[in-house]
């Protein structure tokens, strides 16, 4: 905790040079943690006329700006298409309407990016609170770097809350709970009590480190909590959704009654129109800074009487972005050094889809960075593992374009397993390959063939499978080089946490990288058929 505060410390200290306005704690926050509007004028019924002379509005209008999703990026402050985190707050500031107005996240926010590495997480809570974000859910990456962290990025969070239906602590009680976490917020908008609550996907036990954390059935969840939101008072109910859509609209909003609207996407897909299932109003906006979402609502006295949504694409927007936001960001992004190490003279397949189905020249570089450290026989590394989902022309290499490539701090692994635990990790990792799951294996040491229209659990055949050049022994016993992530059961590795650790490793793959390439630029990494479809 010393050297966050400090870092905090210092940020309100460079916030003060600057001349930027902007608290980062007490800002006229309602006890739920939202922005209230119980106070209106005297005489007045919050719409600027006298309530004894003229009637209450038959109806109220609130706005749902949402949402955030942004993978623990900022954006470059010097893009002409303003996808940063500056302008996006800055879009919602025109957006807004005073008093009526919800800024709603959906996840995946703190992890993970370059930045993430270095400040995991706390580069994004200080912009976010800059921008008046109001609430925001846990995402899978919001656990990148363990459940301790979060909770910690949770206890340091002052003027947004944390809600979660369906991520909880050890001891069935809500995560992070103790840090300032709640269940739901009842928030007073316009008059009228609104409750949001949020919910994470039920995969997340297989992409990310829960740690001890758990995650319930998010329909489940939602069972039991939208009705406890409306036995406290809530007129409108939000859930903010770090699901895939098509569970949202095929699960959870035919099965659960009394949510007005979600809004998010686990899946990150936008779609151009609106969703409405079982009353339910399901808005998706994709992730990052490409798109803003608005929902407007018209609430009277039997709950929501009609509503309206728009999409904005923020690369179009004439908008000034906001300069407490911006200070923030940049106060982080100066922090971080880039210098060029080496460079390729090769393209550089950083292509999730690529990376996801077969074997990548990135992929064979980052395996075999990890197997001539440890000097494994074999090495399997997930292609998920590796980021940005980027092309990259022949040219110059900088450390921090790896730490953006190799985001998420995972160090390398060792241990002693059978052929057949070899042969069961592939299978894991061709298992869900039609879903494009970042389990894939890129591979070092080894080759093997798989069969796309097998069933799961029998498309490789062990006979289709060498190490060394050999043909694998299912009884015989290697050593196989991989990451803490998947040594500890991440991407469906079930197999892996029982192993035999041999000692080695502890190091993060990202240096191992960029060491490899000041070593050996210019770099020019093949695919040689290391893994090939039958």
């Amino acid at each position: 905790m010393g050297d966050e505060n400090l870092r905090r410390r210092s940020l309100l200290t460079y916030l003060g040079a600057t001349g930027v306005s902007v608290s980062l704690a007490g800002c006229n926050l309602s006890e739920s943690g939202a922005n209230s509007t119980d106070s209106q004028p005297n005489g007045t019924n919050g719409n600027g006329t006298d309530s004894g002379t003229s009637p209450e509005p038959s109806t109220e209008s609130l706005t749902l700006l949402h949402d955030t999703h942004v993978g623990g990026r900022l954006g470059n402050a010097d893009a002409d298409d303003n996808e940063n985190i500056e302008s996006y707050f800055g879009l919602m500031d025109d957006l807004e309407e005073p008093d009526r107005t919800l800024r709603l996240g959906a996840g995946d926010d703190l992890g993970s990016s370059a930045l993430s590495s270095e400040f995991e997480g706390q580069h994004v809570i200080d912009p976010f609170e800059a921008g008046d974000l109001t609430h925001d859910t846990f995402g899978n990456h919001d656990f990148d770097f363990g459940p301790d962290v979060l909770r910690t990025r949770v206890s340091e969070t002052e003027d947004f809350l944390w809600v979660t239906a369906n991520v909880d602590g050890p001891s069935g009680e809500v995560f992070a709970g103790a840090e300032g976490a709640e269940r739901y917020d009842i928030v007073d908008v316009a008059g009228i009590p609104i409750g949001v609550t949020g919910v994470l996907t039920p995969r997340a036990r297989e992409v990310t480190s829960l740690g001890n954390a758990t995650v319930r059935s998010p329909t489940d969840a939602l069972g039991e909590v939208v009705p406890d939101m409306r036995d406290d008072g809530a007129e409108v109910v939000i859930v903010m959704s770090h699901v895939a859509n098509d569970l949202a609209r095929n699960e959870i909003a035919p099965n659960v009654d009394g949510i007005d609207v979600i809004v998010g996407d686990d899946a990150a897909e936008k779609f151009d129109e609106v969703v409405e299932v079982n009353d339910t109003i399901l808005s998706f906006v994709g992730d990052e800074y490409d798109f803003l979402g608005e929902v407007t609502l018209e609430v009277g006295e039997d709950g929501i009487e009609s509503f309206d949504r728009s999409v904005y694409d923020v690369s179009e927007e004439d908008m000034e972005p906001s300069e407490a936001v911006e200070a923030v960001a940049d106060f982080y992004r100066r922090q971080v050094d880039s210098e060029v190490i080496g460079e390729a003279s090769v393209q550089l397949n950083c292509v999730s889809e690529d990376l996801r189905t077969g074997e990548t020249n990135m992929g064979n570089f980052v395996a075999d960075a990890v197997g001539a450290a440890l000097e494994s026989d074999v090495v399997i590394q997930n292609g998920g593992g590796i980021r940005t989902n980027t092309l990259y022309s022949p040219g110059d290499i900088t450390d921090l374009l790896i730490r953006q490539i190799l985001p998420f701090g995972n160090t390398t692994i060792e241990l002693e397993v059978s052929g057949q635990t070899i042969h069961d990790a592939l299978e894991n990792g061709v298992s869900e390959v039609e879903s494009l799951e970042g389990r894939f294996p890129q591979v070092s040491g080894m080759e093997f063939a798989w069969d796309p229209d097998g069933d799961p659990g029998d498309r490789i055949d062990p006979a289709d499978v060498t190490v060394g050049g050999d043909p694998l022994d299912l009884e015989a016993t290697y050593t196989l080089g991989t990451n803490n992530f998947m040594a500890d059961g991440g991407d469906g590795y079930s197999m892996l946490p029982d192993a035999t650790r041999t000692g080695a490793g502890d190091t993060t793959i990202s240096q191992l990288v960029i060491d490899r390439i000041r070593a050996q630029s210019p770099i020019a990494p093949e695919t040689d058929g290391r893994i090939s479809r039958l």
